[in-house]
C-alpha cells in the first residue's frame, strides 16, 4: 500500500540562555526555529489531499504562536525565573 505524506514547514523565534556555561550562550540570545510537521495517511480524503494545509497552520502553527514565538525559553533552574 502507498503511503502519501505532506510537509509543513513553520518558522518561529525564541530566545534563551545557557545556565551555568562559561561561553558566550550563557547571555540571553535569539534563534530562528524552525518546526516540519509531517503528516502522512494511507488514503486520500475526497479533494485528493492527505490533510489541508489550513488544518496545520490553525492547529499547530497556532500553538506555535501563542506558546513559542518570540518567547524566552529558560531552564527552571535559571535565576531570572
Amino acid at each position: 500500500m502507498k503511503m502519501h505524506r505532506v510537509t509543513k514547514t513553520i518558522d518561529f523565534c525564541y530566545g534563551h540562555r545557557l545556565v551555568n556555561y562559561d561561553g558566550k550562550c550563557r547571555y540571553l540570545h535569539g534563534h530562528n526555529g524552525r518546526l516540519e510537521v509531517d503528516v502522512e495517511s494511507d488514503s486520500l480524503d475526497d479533494l485528493g489531499m492527505v490533510v489541508d494545509f489550513g488544518e496545520v497552520r490553525d492547529v499547530v502553527k497556532g500553538w506555535i504562536d501563542s506558546e513559542l514565538d518570540h518567547r524566552m525559553i529558560l531552564c527552571e533552574r535559571d535565576p531570572l525565573l
